[in-house]
C-alpha cells in the first residue's frame, strides 16, 4: 500500500508542474501576441515633446506659456500608459491642473521647472508642448 501512496503523490507533483508550465506558456504567448499600447491622445511628432489631456481646475481660452511646478499622482492605467496630474503656473499667475496620460517608456513625465506652451484644442482638450 505504501508504494501506491508514493505514486499518487508523484502524480500530483507532475500535474502541478504541468499546470505551472501551461500557465507560464500562456502568459508568454499573451505578451508576445498583444499589440503594443497605443493612445491617440499621446501621439506627437518626433520634433516636439507634446502631451495631450484636460485642464481640470480652470478655463483657458488662448494659448499661453507656463512653468511646471510639479507632476503628481502618477498611476498606471490601461495599455501600459501612466496617468499624471501636472501642476503648471502660467504667465498670468494662474495655477493649472493638467490631467494627462502618456507612455513612460517613450516619454518622461513633465518635470519641475519645465517650460511649456499650453494650446487649447477644438475638442476641449489641451496640448502641452515641453520646450
Amino acid at each position: 500500500m505504501e508504494t501506491k501512496q508514493k505514486k499518487r503523490g508523484k502524480n500530483h507533483q507532475g500535474f502541478l508542474r504541468l499546470v505551472v508550465l501551461i500557465v507560464a506558456l500562456v502568459g508568454i504567448a499573451f505578451l508576445v501576441t498583444s499589440p503594443p499600447g497605443s493612445h491617440t491622445a499621446t501621439q506627437s511628432s518626433s520634433s516636439e515633446d507634446a502631451f495631450y489631456g484636460k485642464i481640470t481646475n480652470a478655463s483657458v481660452r488662448d494659448a499661453t506659456s507656463g512653468v511646471v511646478k510639479a507632476d503628481t499622482n502618477c498611476k498606471p492605467v490601461e495599455n501600459g500608459l501612466t496617468n499624471c496630474i501636472g501642476i503648471i503656473d502660467v504667465a498670468d499667475g494662474t495655477e493649472l491642473h493638467f490631467n494627462y496620460s502618456h507612455d513612460m517608456s517613450k516619454q518622461a513625465c513633465l518635470a519641475t521647472g519645465n517650460n511649456v506652451t499650453i494650446i487649447p484644442l477644438s475638442d476641449g482638450t489641451f496640448k502641452i508642448i515641453r520646450k
